[in-house]
């Protein structure tokens, strides 16, 4: 029992410090390639996107080093159904409705369940392999040069406008040594809490009885997703309903190619039966709920609370599979 209760300790330490160390490796890379003049939009859609998946990237990549591979799954089909059930849900519920610009339904929607079709096709009667993260990655590289590249200039208008609105915003940021030694310490960081992650996961998991992706797909999942929580609620309080749903979307895409894609290369992915006959269609009928929803062009309080609702069911069925 003493054990446990350490385990769970580290488990809950280990993925606080994770998540401060990720943020402030993000805002320095942010302000990086600020001082270089690369466009926020730019940034937004490559270093803040990415950014909000590090934790899940690193944990998932020493997952697979240390033989617990099932992890991975496990985390990125929580992480995904967390964001779009609980993120979404509480932003639309404690913001307001939430409008979704026409290009997101049009492309980036379409996009979010073709990946999550991807994921459940890749794994279907065998592991995920180096082969088919490079396919992931692939359509990561093409979202983000789309994204880049044709994203109409009302996306990029709301991330202006975020940085206008910083006391700071009128001059280029410039990057010292301190942002430097701020992005190699974060990363260290980032890297040492992750390793402590996964090694408190697999302890639980040892101590209890139940399988690692079930702690991830459900603890791991809830305890990343709480960021995102607070960057949507700000962003529909301040009246940038794109940027809510845009944070949801990107992080989701990244999740399901990045995440999968680069620990492929270290290690085939385990897909466990819970992840493959629960979680991962579980994962791909939100995303199409999700789809249909915004459909409208709006995420409405009621269907926020119905998201809410959703994500209750699906952490008490995950009880029946402990």
């Amino acid at each position: 029992m003493v054990d446990v209760v350490t385990s769970a300790a580290l488990f809950v330490v280990s993925l606080a410090v994770l998540l401060a160390a990720s943020d402030a490796f993000t805002s320095a890379a942010e302000r990086i390639g600020l001082s270089f003049g690369i466009s926020p939009f730019v940034i937004g859609v490559t270093i803040v996107a990415g950014g909000t998946s590090l934790p899940e990237l690193v944990s998932s990549m020493l997952a697979v080093s240390q033989g617990a591979s099932e992890i991975v799954m496990g985390s990125v089909v929580g992480s995904n159904v967390s964001n779009m059930l609980l993120v979404l849900g509480i932003a639309a519920v404690v913001g307001g409705d939430i409008r979704v610009i026409r290009e997101l339904v049009e492309v980036d929607l379409p996009l979010l369940v073709a990946s999550a079709v991807f994921l459940i096709l890749a794994v279907w009667n065998s592991p995920f392999s180096w082969y088919e993260g490079i396919l992931a990655l692939a359509a990561l590289a093409v979202y983000v040069h789309f994204t880049i590249s044709e994203k109409d200039r009302y996306v990029g208008m709301l991330v202006e406008e975020l940085v206008e609105d910083e006391p700071d915003a009128e001059q280029q940021p410039t990057a010292g040594p301190k942002t430097y030694a701020l992005l190699l310490v974060s990363m260290a960081v980032v890297f040492g809490a992750a390793y402590v992650l996964v090694e408190s996961i697999i302890d639980i998991s040892g101590s209890l009885g139940i399988g690692t992706e079930l702690i991830a797909i459900s603890a791991v999942a809830l305890g990343t997703s709480l960021p995102e929580v607070v960057v949507s609620v700000m962003a529909v309080r301040r009246e940038l309903p794109g940027l809510a749903v845009g944070n949801v979307l990107g992080s989701n895409l990244f999740n399901s190619f990045l995440v999968t894609g680069v620990p492929s290369f270290i290690g085939d992915l385990a897909v466990p039966n819970s992840i493959r006959g629960y979680g991962l269609p579980v994962m791909v009928l939100v995303t199409v709920l999700y789809f249909f929803i915004t459909q409208d062009r709006e995420i409405t309080r009621s269907e926020g609370t119905i998201l809410l609702l959703l994500y209750v069911l699906f952490i008490m069925n995950l009880g029946t599979l402990l």
